[in-house]
This record gives structure tokens, sequence and C-alpha cells, in this order.
């Protein structure tokens, strides 16, 4: 049985899982499975490519906070632009991406998503990936946000919509332990209300009626999640979490809110690396 590396998403607290992954990555930790949806996929891709440290991400932040995010890339303007920026001029330019180190290496990414006709998580290995990580983009893609995004027959969403933990695709895959990263801190449980009312939904989405209920289901979902999270962490699972809550917003533009998220990851990891060398010995 293998160990999976489970990443949660949440946007922009997506810069704790950064700092986390940083910290494994100092350490010379690889998991063979990395599961990632939304931000969790994104941080995944710099994680297994080797070059995710504190000035490359220190890097990344000037570059997603500069002058091309409130120009052609603004997330106000299109939520799909900064997509747009993250894959094209950064990736291959400003901040190149090592793709021959991302896909010679062992380790492999599920990214999740969200298939709007059935409204279920949708998974791709990293063999199915193209060089412009499409299934990534649609993992990261905010409903009434960003556009949907077409991949292999599919039209896609966030991955957070139907599976936002990714920890049953682990263990349905026979990983039987697990590091999952969470980007909520222990008291947080996801209010029953709908986040959209159905009506909107039903506005935007009507003609994915699946997709419709599962944005609805949300909130028990999630909350399971967290369950199962729960109970595999007094057997065979470690988390790695928040200790305090974070808040920010979604397209927070405060450097030094995101550094301290980042700090606060390193912080987290360094605390659970005596037990994630423990599940890594008996795996």
């Amino acid at each position: 049985m293998g160990v999976g590396l489970v990443l949660e998403g949440g946007g922009m607290r997506g810069w704790y899982t950064c700092g986390v992954l940083t910290s494994l990555a100092e350490h010379g930790i690889r998991f063979p499975s990395v599961y990632g949806i939304s931000a969790g996929a994104l941080n995944a891709l710099s994680y297994i490519s080797g070059q995710i440290s504190r000035e490359y991400n220190e890097t990344l932040l000037r570059c997603a906070l500069g002058e091309r995010r409130t120009g052609e890339a603004n997330p106000d303007d299109s939520g799909s632009a900064i997509f747009d920026f993250l894959f094209g001029e950064l990736f291959h330019t400003l901040l190149p991406f090592d793709y021959n180190a991302f896909f010679r290496s062992p380790v492999n990414l599920m990214t999740g998503t969200t298939d709007l006709k059935s409204g279920l998580p949708v998974f791709y290995e990293k063999s199915e990936l193209d060089e412009d990580f499409t299934a990534v983009r649609a993992s990261c893609s905010l409903p009434f946000v960003c556009a949907p995004v077409s991949f292999r027959g599919r039209v896609l969403l966030d991955g957070g919509c139907s599976m936002p933990i990714p920890i049953e695709q682990s263990m349905s895959d026979g990983n039987e332990w697990n590091v999952i990263v969470l980007t909520r801190d222990a008291s947080y449980r996801k209010d029953a209300r709908p986040e959209y009312p159905r009506a909107e939904l039903n506005a935007e989405y009507g003609g994915y009626p699946n997709f419709v209920e599962s944005m609805l289901r949300r909130a028990e979902v999630y909350n399971g999640e967290l369950e199962i999270c729960r109970r595999e962490a007094e057997k065979k699972a470690v988390i790695i979490r928040p200790r305090v809550p974070i808040t920010i917003g979604r397209w927070e533009e405060n450097p030094e809110k995101l550094r301290e998220i980042y700090r606060l990851g390193i912080s987290d990891c360094e605390a659970s690396l005596r037990d994630i060398g423990k599940i890594l010995a008996e795996a």
C-alpha cells in the first residue's frame, strides 16, 4: 500500500499549502502520489518539478501581485484571465516551469475536477495532462467566476464543487496511509446553507442539473470529508492544518498577509515531521 499526499484547495489560502510543500521539499520528503484540488493541484506542480522553495515562492508572489495581475490578468475583470497569465507568461517567461523535470518525476499527480454533466469528480493522472495543464486550470476554475473548461470530451469546473478534500480518491486508489493538508483550522465547518441559492445556480447552470445538485450539497460533502479525515487521523493519516484561522479575501492583494500564511504552513509542517516520518516508515 502507498502513501498519498492529499491537498485541499482554498484559493489564496493555497499559500499555506505552498509553505507546507516547501517544508516537505526542504526535508527531501516525496510521496508516490499527490491528490490535488484547485489551488492544491496548482501548488503540486512546482512541488513535483522540484522548483518549490522560499526563493521560488517569493518570486511567484511578486509576479502574481505585480503589474500584470492588476493589468491584463486582473481577476476582477475575468476569473479566467489570471490563469492565462499563470500558465502563459509566468510559466514560460517570467518564472519558467521545468516541464521536463515534472513529467520525468516518478511522483504522480492526480488532479481533481468536476464534470458539469454528471456533477461528479473526475481525476486526471499526470500522464493525461497537456503542456498547458488544462486539467489543472479546470480544477482551479471557480463557478460564476471562470468559464467552464473543455478537456478530453468533458466540460469541467473547480474540483472543489464535488470533492473539496480528495481523501476518498486517495483511499479508493489503495493508499492505506495519507498525509492530508487542509487550509482551514480545526474549528471550521462549512455552513449548511448553500453558498449559492438554487435559483441563481439554475440561471447560470440550468443545463447541468446534476452540477446544480452537487453545488447545493457542497456543505454536506465537505463536512463529511472532514469527518473521514478525522477518522483516518486516528490510525493511518497525518493532518496538517492551520493552527489559527486564516482570514483573507478571495483575491487577497496584501503580500504580507500571504507571506504570513506561507510561513504558517512551513511552521505547521515542521511540527508534523515526526508523525510524517512514522507513516512513511510504516508504509
